[in-house]
């Protein structure tokens, strides 16, 4: 299991806020490549139908907090992260380093778990 999380705050305030917040469920065991996890993450973001199914996008939508219909702060935990394919591990990475930079960059309330 790893949480992609930088800058810890005082425990008592991370043990809250973890608690506290919305938490986004996706279960990657039958995802075989970047179209099965935008088909899961999108519309458990409530994106729009417009919304683009790459990182940039994803960076703009989470950081920006204003295009989605799921609002900040929540946590997203992807489960059996460890079975999907080798290059889609590496991508959902990838979107672990963006999540960590929302949060770090723009002060944003947003976690991820792979497990």
């Amino acid at each position: 299991m790893v949480w992609a999380r930088a800058r810890e705050p005082a425990a008592s305030v991370t043990s809250w806020c973890m608690e506290n917040m919305k938490e986004i469920v996706l279960d990657a065991s039958a995802w075989r490549d970047q179209d099965d996890f935008y088909d899961a993450l999108l519309p458990a973001l409530g994106a729009p139908d417009w919304h683009g199914r790459n990182l940039d996008a994803l960076n703009d939508s989470i950081g920006g907090n204003d295009i989605s219909a799921v609002r900040l702060p929540f946590r997203i935990k992807i489960t059996n992260a460890a079975s999907a394919p080798a290059d889609l591990q590496k991508y959902l990475f990838k979107f672990s380093d963006v999540i960590t930079d929302i949060r770090v960059s723009r002060g944003r309330e947003v976690y991820l778990m792979l497990d």
